[in-house]
Order: structure tokens, then C-alpha cells, then sequence
């Protein structure tokens, strides 16, 4: 049987937690998740787990009580991962399709033993394939870059909006061989940057820019979880939120690094825009220093970031 490489799973969000009149943007995540992981999944015949979720910039709102479609591809492989682009869609008020955000999603395969294995390799036949490939190459720069930019942030708060969220690894939210799903870490890492910002503005928010998270380690069922999140930026209405995962042991004082990541949250005024806030200002030497690299981090971002590509092909 031929190996897929692309498959199309729909989800329908009914009720939830949130205060958000969206679905959130963890949720979508979620979906995303599942998807590319399937078509992952698919592609190497074997289990995988999270590597990196890319950015994803929601240029529409994904909304309640509607069906969404989550199309998921192989773009390109590397030896032991595996590259999906991932694509939401609702129906649109012209019987065509309306895309909410793109994503791109790295997995790496694993073998019977656990430890990463070799990957049957992705050849692009069209055009459009062969371009879909050479720019996960290219986004692969970026993503470094970034990456070494979060990890030489500080790990104090200083004198930002903080919070520190504690909690027992306790889901169904789990790949076959028992770790927890990215997907479940991402509505975490959702969750304490809408915290954070709420606390910080004063009103109820909403994602507009989440992703861009590299994953270092898997959490497994009974670890204790802390989810870090500090506000590092803000623009006349948008708040950029650092925040850091980790996990171990309960009695582990010195957990490991999990994830990063840097959500972007807006205050939506009821009427469609978003509401304009009060700047965060540096204040001591550290909160300049951070504040200078969440903007190249930011910076750096924005040129990975996904326009829609044509709905075949």
C-alpha cells in the first residue's frame, strides 16, 4: 500500500471554558496537532512525536459550532523528521473555503527502541511540492535563529507581568506510546499567556499570533508541570508573552526545559478590533535587554510567517 502524504481530518468546537467567543487558539492547536501527526504518522508507518510548531497568524477567527477542516501534507524530510504544512479552513458565505491559519509542523520518528529513526524520504513531483520544499528549508534558518535568541533570554521575571502555573501531567491527550501530545502542551502554553495578559491589560483576550514553539523533551503522565509566562513586549495594542515549560519528577527541584514559545494576545473590543492598551516600559537593564531581543525574536518571526497557498495541488 502507497504511503500518504497528505490527510484532511474536521473538528467542531460546541462548548468550552474559555471566555473567548472564538474557538482558542490552544484548541486549534490541538486539531492541528492531531492532523499532522496522522499524516506523519502516515508518511513513516511509525510513532512520532512533536518537534516544533511553527507560526500561525489567524487572519480570520475560527468559530464555534461550525465545521473546520484541518488538511495536513508532507512538504519535505529530513533524516529522522518529518515535515507537515497544515492548513484550517471553514466554509465560506460562497460555498468556497475561507482559510483561518497555516502552520508548519515538525515530527521526529521514532523506532521500537524510542530513540529517533531514519524516515522514508519525501520526493516533490510538481512545482508547487518542489517550492513547498525548499521553503521548509529555508524556514529551518530562522527557526534556529530564534531559537538561540530564547535561550540566552533570562530566566528571572524582573519587574514584567508574571505568572507561574503548577500542575500534575494528568491527560488523555497522548501519543500511542503514552507521552503527552504536543497538541495538550500548546493549550497550556496558550493558557498562561492569556492569563498573563489579562492580568497585564485589565480585559478578556484572545490569540491573534501563537506557535513558533520548539520542543526539547516529551512530558509523561505523573510529572509535575510548570508553565512560566512573562510579558516581554507590547505594541499600542498587542502584548508578546514569553513562555517556558518544563517538567520532571515531583520531587525534582530543577525541572527540564520542555518548550518555548511567544504568543501574541490582543484585548477585542466587541466590534471586531482590538482594544488599544497601556505600553509596557522598560525599566531596569534587564527588562531593556529582554525587551530588545522579544523584538528580533518578533522580527525574526514575522519572516516565516505562512500567506495562504492555493487550495489544490
Amino acid at each position: 500500500m502507497a504511503r500518504r502524504s497528505s490527510i484532511e481530518l474536521t473538528f467542531r468546537e460546541v462548548t468550552t471554558v474559555s471566555r473567548e467567543t472564538p474557538v482558542p487558539a490552544g484548541v486549534v492547536v490541538d486539531w492541528i496537532d492531531k492532523t499532522a501527526y496522522a499524516c506523519a504518522a502516515s508518511w513513516t508507518r511509525v510513532s512520532c512525536v512533536t518537534s516544533y510548531v511553527g507560526n500561525m497568524h489567524f487572519t480570520v477567527p475560527v468559530p464555534r459550532d461550525t465545521p473546520v477542516t484541518v488538511q495536513a501534507r508532507v512538504v519535505h524530510t529530513g533524516r529522522t523528521s518529518v515535515h507537515v504544512q497544515t492548513r484550517v479552513l471553514i466554509p465560506s458565505d460562497d460555498g468556497g473555503w475561507q482559510t483561518c491559519t497555516e502552520c508548519f509542523m515538525i515530527y521526529v520518528a521514532l523506532g521500537k527502541d524510542g530513540e529517533p529513526t531514519e524516515v522514508p524520504g519525501f520526493e516533490p513531483d510538481t512545482e508547487l511540492q518542489r517550492r513547498r520544499d525548499v521553503d521548509a528549508v529555508r524556514r529551518m534558518v530562522f527557526r534556529r535563529r530564534v531559537e538561540e535568541e530564547i535561550q540566552s533570554l533570562p530566566t528571572g521575571f524582573a519587574t514584567m507581568e508574571a505568572l507561574t502555573m503548577r500542575f500534575p501531567a494528568e491527560t488523555e491527550e497522548r501519543y500511542p506510546d503514552g507521552k503527552i501530545r504536543g497538541g495538550a502542551v500548546m493549550k497550556w502554553i496558550d493558557l498562561a499567556a492569556e492569563i498573563c495578559a489579562e492580568r497585564y491589560c485589565g480585559f478578556d483576550v484572545a490569540s491573534v499570533l501563537t506557535g513558533g514553539v520548539r520542543f526539547y523533551r516529551p512530558v509523561t503522565i505523573g510529572d509535575l508541570v510548570e508553565v512560566d509566562a512573562r510579558l516581554v513586549l507590547t505594541g499600542s495594542k498587542s502584548m508578546h508573552v514569553l513562555v517556558r515549560v518544563r517538567s520532571g519528577n515531583r520531587w525534582e527541584r530543577n525541572p527540564e526545559v520542555v518548550a518555548y514559545g511567544m504568543p501574541v494576545m490582543v484585548a477585542p473590543d466587541g466590534s471586531g478590533a482590538a482594544r488599544r492598551i497601556t505600553r509596557w516600559e522598560p525599566i531596569s537593564d534587564e527588562d531593556h535587554m529582554v525587551a530588545e531581543k522579544a523584538r528580533r525574536i518578533r522580527d525574526l518571526r514575522n519572516a516565516t510567517l505562512l500567506t495562504p497557498s492555493p487550495h489544490t495541488g
